[in-house]
């Protein structure tokens, strides 16, 4: 019973905690374009920051919750998050959006898959990934909801009053986490559970070629995802369609996302997060492809965001999946938050780097080819990667 409080807490932590704002900030970026005459880049920038940050700090999150416990780290960054949007209700020009951004995104590295994910790892044993994909679907479930929750607020009131808003939905998962997550899982790991084999010390993972094959794998995956999901209002918008349709495409590939957690993660429990991965990238290609191929006003325009999203939701699974999955469950944080690092880096760079080619090029199509690119290079680094190839070369000492 306890493991399944747990699991609703973390549903919750990454549906509310993790997901509301940080998938509403690209329904800012129109707003915040015709409010202070920013170009997309300049916009789209506050995101960037705060997807670095998650990446970034993941090490750090990871060693953290190591060190105390994932319910601390949790409780600790909504406080931070809370404050963080806040402030941005209060801006008036770029310092200070780039500054609170900086600050919403400590936040939210720790209330990210970094500790959520250690939270829920000690009480499933069989199904690991299923948990892990049922927890994310919270993050498009919330991606469904936000954008047009946020677009509402903000026609209805202003920018500052969605911005109070979404900090005082916090409390939502503070509390859950307060009456919820109480002591940990002690007992004895199943056979099926341990993992196929697991390094003393971060240091020796890093050495090894399949840290490096998945690693820059996810972040080519990570660069495409939001070279699209921050972008696609943006693109839309700017052929004439509605922010309303906009934000519903938007809202189509994030809530899509949900059902490729889940399914990404029985994908990995049925064989492994190395072919859950890859299938997840097919998506992504396809939904790219259905982009490039229509008019940005088509219906055939939501289908496409909607495939999208299902590869979106199983790069979003697979840091704790590979990190689990070939590491087990004990003090894994660091490692986990190393892969983090890599899907950070990857989502950071991809919402700006579409930013600057459309501010070079005004044409989206460019920035969304550039993305399909990074796709098909992710695909190939794991297609590459032998799991069988890699644990022949690795010579390092295994814990019993």
């Amino acid at each position: 019973m306890a493991g399944w409080q747990v699991l609703a807490a973390s549903f919750t932590i990454l549906m509310v905690a993790f997901s509301f704002a940080l998938f509403s900030l690209p329904i800012f970026y129109p707003f915040l374009r015709r409010t202070y005459g920013w170009n997309a880049a300049q916009a789209s920038a506050g995101g960037s920051i705060v997807l670095l940050l998650i990446g970034v700090l993941g090490p750090f999150i990871g060693k953290l919750t190591d060190r105390f416990t994932p319910k601390k780290v949790l409780l600790t960054g909504m406080c931070i998050g809370a404050g963080a949007l806040a402030l941005l209700s209060t801006i008036a020009g770029l310092p200070q959006y780039y500054a609170y951004c900086v600050l919403f995104g400590i936040g939210t590295a720790a209330v990210s898959l970094v500790p959520t994910s250690m939270l829920i790892a000690p009480w499933f044993s069989t199904k690991r990934g299923l948990a892990v994909g049922v927890i994310n679907a919270g993050v498009g479930v919330a991606g469904f909801i936000a954008p047009n929750m946020t677009r509402k607020l903000i026609e209805t009131f202003s920018m500052s009053y969605a911005f109070v808003a979404l900090a005082a939905l916090m409390a939502i998962p503070f509390i859950v986490t307060l009456v919820l997550v109480r002591g940990a899982n002690v007992s004895p790991a199943s056979p099926r559970a341990t993992p196929r084999h697991s390094f003393s010390k971060a240091g020796d993972v890093i050495k090894t070629p399949m840290f490096w094959m998945f690693g820059l794998g996810l972040f080519f995956a990570a660069h495409t995802l939001t070279g699209i999901q921050q972008h696609l209002a943006l693109y839309m918008t700017g052929h004439g369609v509605t922010p309303t349709n906009a934000a519903f495409a938007l809202s189509m590939l994030l809530g899509a996302s949900a059902v490729g957690k889940i399914g990404g993660g029985a994908i990995a429990d049925k064989y492994s997060s190395r072919v859950s991965l890859l299938w997840s990238i097919v998506c992504l290609a396809a939904g790219i492809g259905g982009l490039l191929a229509v008019e940005p006003g088509s219906p055939v325009v939501y289908w496409s965001a909607a495939t999208f999203g299902l590869g979106y939701g199983g790069v979003f699974n697979a840091p704790p999946l590979i990190a689990f999955e070939h590491f087990g469950t004990q003090r894994v944080g660091t490692i986990l938050g190393l892969f983090m690092m890599f899907f950070g880096v990857g989502t950071s760079s991809g919402g700006l780097a579409a930013g600057m080619i459309f501010d070079r090029t005004h044409n989206y199509a460019n920035s969304f080819s550039v993305d399909l690119v990074s796709c098909g290079i992710g695909f190939l680094l794991l297609f590459a990667a032998s799991r069988s190839r890699a644990l022949r070369h690795a010579t390092l000492p295994v814990q019993a």
